[in-house]
């Protein structure tokens, strides 16, 4: 049997430019390569891609449901400050004996479970 691995993550954005900024600017992620309507994020060992799904493919456009990502950062505190900067709403905050997390949605309306690891303040 052959095994099967995990190539990228694709989120398909109907408002493409503000999901890159977003993606960019408040999650800090670098884009290792992009084009006209899409763009790839480094992302911890794997790829996040963004395409733009304005055009009305139904192979890509988004189904209302959106992706749940989950995501690990090594500051939550310094993601938290970029949220409230650029007005991004926290859904949810929570802290456990693993670490503690939050969840945000991006601008494509995609929930994002995003950790900090460990016995953190």
């Amino acid at each position: 049997m052959s095994t099967i691995r995990l190539l990228e993550v694709v989120v398909p954005c109907l408002r493409y430019h503000r999901a890159r900024v977003f993606y960019e600017k408040v999650l800090g992620l670098e884009a290792v390569s992009s084009g006209r309507s899409h763009v790839f994020f480094a992302c911890g060992g794997a790829k996040l891609a963004l395409v733009d799904a304005s055009g009305g493919d139904p192979m890509v456009r988004p189904s209302g449901h959106g992706v749940y990502l989950d995501m690990e950062v090594d500051d939550l505190n310094a993601l938290k400050r970029r949220c409230m900067k650029e007005r991004i709403e926290l859904l949810d905050e929570r802290r456990d004996e693993h670490g503690k997390a939050i969840t945000l949605r991006d601008t494509e309306g995609n929930l994002l479970n995003i950790f900090q690891a460990g016995t953190v303040s």
